[in-house]
Formats: structure tokens, sequence, C-alpha cells
């Protein structure tokens, strides 16, 4: 029954990733992630309290159309902050300090490959930069202007795969830290019930977090 369960969910799982866009289309990112999560969360209480297999069955696949959504939206989202940094993305406030009336100010370094001339490299009066440190140059000694047009703006500088990474690492840690404590809560309860349990909790608070979320403009405003 379990494997069947994890089946039903695999399969609505791929329904829904399949239909995700006309979904959005229709209904919008904040309805659909929204209801995603009150379906996982409604889901789980059911499994909780209900002893019917067939019902308990159903329950377990509708958790797929949470797990769609998972894989989906939140990479969509990324893609518009960054497609709009101007609306979306933060601005960089540059850290600064004052030492004997002189105002340093402190840009962050960029992470990209350059060229090590010789054992040491003297740019702009520098003794020694790393070859996988130092800041891009164009051919006329000057920042790259796509960086330096983003510097100027005033917004952070951080490229959409950082923040797909982020997501990628949060969603697996996700999976890998309950594992830590569930098996002692299983014990304890004395039932597998207490993991349902569980998942139940974290749907609630998932459901009061995703309503913190931009999903458009007017978010921002709140």
């Amino acid at each position: 029954m379990g494997s069947m369960g994890l089946f039903l969910q695999c399969a609505t799982s791929t329904f829904f990733s399949l239909i995700m866009s006309r979904l959005v289309r229709h209904f919008g990112f904040r309805w659909v992630y929204m209801s995603s999560m009150v379906s996982f969360t409604v889901s789980a209480f059911v499994i909780c309290i209900s002893k019917s297999v067939l019902l308990v069955t159903i329950m377990t696949s509708l958790t797929g159309y949470a797990y769609a959504t998972l894989q989906s939206l939140p990479y969509t989202l990324t893609c518009m902050y960054h497609k709009e940094k101007e609306v979306y993305m933060p601005k960089r406030k540059t850290q600064s300090s004052h030492k004997n009336g002189v105002t340093a100010k402190r840009d962050p370094g960029y992470l990209t490959p350059g060229k090590e001339e010789g054992r040491s490299n003297h740019v702009a009066g520098t003794p020694y930069e790393h070859a996988f440190f130092s800041q891009p140059h164009g051919p006329n000694g000057s920042a790259n202007s796509c960086d330096q047009d983003e510097v100027e703006s005033g917004h952070e500088q951080r490229g959409v795969g950082l923040d797909f990474a982020i997501l990628d690492s949060t969603f697996l840690l996700s999976q890998v830290f309950p594992t830590l404590f569930m098996g002692m809560i299983v014990q304890l309860a004395q039932s597998v019930t207490a993991y349902i349990a569980c998942s139940a909790v974290f749907g609630t608070v998932a459901i009061y977090l995703a309503s913190r979320i931009v999903f458009e403009q007017k978010d921002l405003k709140n």
C-alpha cells in the first residue's frame, strides 16, 4: 500500500506539472501556490484521523499537487525577480567605515575567472590578486559594462544560479533534517501517525509563510 501511495503521488505530481503553466495563467501564482499548500495540509490531517485505506490512498496521491508546485513555482518566481531587478531585488547598501576622517567603502568581490599573469599581478596598484577572485576587466582595462551598470544602479549583484542553488539546498535539507528527530518522535508516540501529524503541523506553518511570498508588484507594498 505504501508503494501504491507513492506511485499515485508521482502520477499526480506529473499530471499537475504538465498543466502548471495553464493553472498559473488562469488563476495566478498566489492561488496555485496557496491552494497546493492547503491541499497538502488538509491531506495530512485526513490521513491522521482516517481509518479508511481508500481515503488515505486518495489523500496520499493528492499530496503530489504540492510536490509539483514546489518543484516549479519557486524557480519561476526567482526568474521573475531577476528579470525585473529594479522592482523585486533589494538595493545594495554599500558598507563604509570612517577612519581618521577617511571614508572607506567595501564593494562585493566578483567570483569570476581571470587570467593570472606571472606570479604577481599589478592591477591598480594591488600587489597580487588571485586569478579567480580578480575584478573582470574589459579591453580598455575598465570593468565589464554589465557589472558596472548593476553596481551603478545600486541593485544587489547576485546571479540567478545562486538563488537556484539555495532553493535546491533548502528543498533537500527539508527532507534530511526531519530524519534526525522523527524516529525519536515515532518511538515516543508509539505510532507512525505522529510522522503525518508533524507533516500537518509543518504544512500549517507553510501556509502562513506562503502568504508572505511576493507574487506580484502590489505585494511589495504590504
